[in-house]
């Protein structure tokens, strides 16, 4: 008896040793993961800050116009709180981060609206720039045509000039010619300043525009990456922590030999079952983390966590 109490008290010991070393991995695990939570906050914030939301039309023209504020608070309350002051099991609705993602994405998607028309005024510009320019050959040309009058006018002068007595009335009529032509030559040279101050207008409205564009692209560049599937490594990259079904996304603990790039597509299996494929859109090589959407067209099965992604 004595023999199995002792047993019993050993396996008890393990058993309890067991439990505490289990309870430090998840403690760790659990840290790691408030972690990378707190950090993609911090960053959601940021990008919000780049998204401007105008209030007005005379907004949309001025280049400091109202940005988001997005507080980090804001998404990280995945449930909302009641009035009891505890979380329920709402997730989406005023008080969440639903609905703080929700309205990140509707900026956003405004202000790529307002890039399209930002670009679709800049073609109309060109195309008036063009309009400019065609009218502008077409009075050069009127000009060339005077001034061709006046040089032959000139001509007939310096011959009546020869006879003076005989031409007088001639030249008393060349000189009226060539005063209506200096009138029409100033009236054209009044004509073409007009289309200069136009043209030079249309530039710069053009360059503005340019500039603007430059701006938006390099700012989406800076959010989005840029990527070559092309350069990958094949083979295993890493595996799959987290998944989230209602935003469809996962995050994935990679090698730290790992190529992965955003905009890389990836595949997920379970042991030796295709489950789908992921495409990347953050890679954060300091946390060996990246995360990744969930590509709907191949999905076979629902990713879960510890399932293989590799090229």
């Amino acid at each position: 008896m004595d023999k199995i109490l002792k047993i019993l008290v050993v396996l008890i010991l393990i058993m309890s040793i067991a439990a505490v070393v289990m309870e430090l991995k998840l403690y760790g695990q659990r840290e790691e993961l408030k972690g990378r939570t707190v950090k993609l906050a911090d960053y959601v914030g940021k990008i919000a800050a780049t998204i401007e939301v105008p209030q007005t039309n005379a907004d949309l023209v001025v280049a400091d116009a109202p940005h988001m504020k997005l507080k980090p608070e804001a998404v990280k309350q995945y449930y909302k709180i009641g009035d009891d002051g505890k979380p329920s099991k709402v997730t989406t609705g005023s008080g969440t981060m639903d609905e703080a993602l929700l309205e990140v994405l509707v900026n956003a998607g405004r202000q790529f609206d307002r890039l399209n028309d930002t670009r679709a005024g800049l073609t109309e510009n060109r195309n008036t720039l063009g309009t400019t320019s065609n009218l502008l050959v077409k009075t050069e040309g009127t000009l060339g045509e005077v001034s061709n009058s006046l040089v032959k006018a000139e001509g007939d002068l310096t011959v009546a000039k020869a006879d003076v007595e005989k031409k007088a009335t001639q030249i008393t009529d060349l000189t009226a010619e060539v005063e209506t032509s200096k009138v029409d030559i100033e009236k054209k040279a009044n004509e073409i300043a007009k289309l200069g101050e136009k043209l030079s207008e249309s530039e710069s409205k053009i360059e503005a525009g340019k500039r603007y564009i430059s701006k938006v692209e390099r700012e989406l560049k800076s959010c989005l990456g840029q990527s070559d599937t092309n350069s990958l490594p094949r083979g295993v990259q890493g595996q799959i922590s987290v998944v989230n079904t209602n935003w469809n996304f996962v995050v994935m603990e990679i090698l730290p030999d790992s190529g992965l790039v955003p905009l890389s597509d990836i595949t997920v299996q379970r042991a030796d079952q295709f489950v789908g494929k992921v495409r990347i859109s953050e890679v954060r090589r300091d946390l060996r983390i990246a995360l990744g959407e969930i590509l709907l067209d191949y999905q076979q099965k629902v990713p879960a966590r510890g399932d293989t992604v590799f090229y």
